[in-house]
């Protein structure tokens, strides 16, 4: 079963830079370039406007956006509008994570349900059918939006756990989970696959994406280098992932240390102060692709594990240097992969 490559690129790329990076991605295979969406950064569908202008195979998403900082309706037009700007290419990942609510300084109840209508909300703007939504948290009466391109986009669930998967795989068009690893993954498409199977939809056609960690770079102390820098962002350094590769013991140093992590992230040095090297070194196995070009065909069999447990596309988080990043994968992965 061939399995899509996508990537996810940070939001601090402009607006030109993702224009040439759409175009890169086009020339090498790439299924779709998302970008992220952060709090301090550009509007992330006003910056995919020129990419979607200027490319004409190339998907184009935003991930994640969360119902705490734009109204579903506000969503679905935003959608909608990238959607008729790149003729039929774009995608949305909506989500209840991300540092959106302790940013605005947000208190959170029932996020679970938020996130399902929001993305019901959303599904059912997007359809082309007038709408009239009434759920507990959003409502919308008569939304009948009079653009798009004809072709609904895609609407994605952002979910991990047991109960947003349940709740959400359902009402989208697919589902990304965010560094679900290896020891992880069976488990979870099985929980995504119940759920749509409690609902009567067929698995078949379902959109499976998981994002995971690409350091790959000639020098492989540079790529060691990003990957414990970026390392914190990794599931959150969750307990639930953790308990798969370490022992009580590993995990409570992780734990209490959790503040070097955060300090090799905000500095960007790449330095963790207080967790022993074998135990960065396993997080690094377990939750990213790190290395040298010349490792990537002999370590094929760490991306083919989540094609074998039913994810179809697998989607790669891009750090520094994007373009390069993405001739390789075009180059090693996707001829293997896809």
């Amino acid at each position: 079963m061939p399995m899509r490559v996508d990537v996810l690129l940070e939001p601090d790329q402009t607006p030109d830079q993702l224009v040439e990076l759409a175009k890169l991605c086009e020339r090498h295979g790439i299924g779709r370039m998302w970008l992220q969406n952060y709090v301090s950064w550009r509007d992330p569908f006003m910056s995919l406007v020129p990419a979607a202008l200027a490319t004409q195979s190339v998907g184009l998403g935003v991930c994640v956006i969360s119902p705490w900082e734009m109204h579903p309706v506000k969503m679905a037009s935003a959608l909608l509008t990238l959607q008729e700007y790149s003729r039929g290419r774009a995608g949305l990942v909506i989500g209840g994570g991300g540092e959106w609510p302790a940013r605005l300084g947000l208190q959170i109840t029932k996020r679970v349900r938020c996130v399902r209508e929001a993305i019901e909300l959303v599904h059912g703007g997007v359809s082309g059918k007038p709408l009239t939504y009434q759920g507990e948290m959003f409502k919308v009466y008569g939304y009948k939006p009079p653009f798009g391109s004809g072709t609904p986009p895609l609407v994605y669930a952002g979910a991990n756990q047991p109960q947003m998967l349940h709740a959400t795989v359902p009402a989208a068009d697919g589902v990304m989970y965010s560094d679900m690893t290896r020891s992880r993954i069976v488990e979870t498409v099985k929980r995504s696959r119940d759920a749509l199977a409690d609902k009567g939809r067929p698995a078949a056609g379902y959109r499976i994406s998981n994002i995971w960690a690409w350091h790959v770079k000639p020098d492989r102390e540079e790529a060691l280098r990003e990957a414990r820098r970026e390392l914190l962002l990794r599931g959150l350094m969750d307990r639930w992932y953790l308990e798969t590769f370490l022992t009580p013991e590993e995990i409570a140093i992780v734990e209490k240390r959790k503040d070097a992590l955060f300090k090799a992230y905000r500095n960007r040095s790449g330095v963790i102060e207080g967790i022993p090297a074998q135990i960065i070194d396993s997080c690094l196995a377990n939750f990213t692709f790190t290395g040298t070009p010349a490792e990537i065909a002999p370590r094929l069999a760490e991306l083919t594990a989540f094609r074998d447990a039913g994810v179809n596309e697998l989607c790669f988080r891009l750090h520094d240097d994007p373009a390069d990043a993405i001739r390789l994968i075009g180059e090693h992965v996707i001829p293997r992969l896809g």
